[in-house]
């Protein structure tokens, strides 16, 4: 289990997102989109969205903490290393941590059997 969420774990600029976005699989489902693509660093990477559709600050905070400790539970991905940009959607907020954990991991096991671009996931990313 990891035991921390540090910087070089976190998708931080513009560029990693857009990166994502443009060579990425997309995963979409009930409480949150998932777009994943391999990256170069061999770490797994998490990158947050939640826009004031879904609330105020404390429902978007809340989204956040949810995806968070969801991708904290992950097992690590064998060092292929993953970006995940996950954007929130208004369910999310009135789910439990059990919830959010059970559609991340589907979403996880969807990555090895969904086609992409050159770039992304083909093998299991869990």
């Amino acid at each position: 289990m990891r035991s921390r969420y540090g910087p070089r774990r976190r998708l931080r600029s513009a560029a990693d997102f857009d990166a994502v976005f443009k060579r990425g699989v997309r995963l979409p489902g009930r409480l949150f989109l998932l777009v994943v693509a391999q990256n170069r660093v061999r770490v797994d990477r998490l990158g947050l969205a939640a826009s004031r559709r879904i609330g105020g600050a404390v429902e978007r905070n809340r989204a956040r903490r949810l995806l968070r400790e969801s991708f904290r539970r992950l097992p690590a991905s064998a060092g292929a290393g993953f970006d995940l940009v996950v954007v929130a959607h208004k369910d999310l907020v009135a789910c439990s941590q059990a919830e959010v954990d059970r559609e991340f991991r589907e979403r996880l096991r969807r990555v090895s059997r969904a086609p992409g671009p050159s770039g992304a996931p083909a093998a299991s990313a869990r």
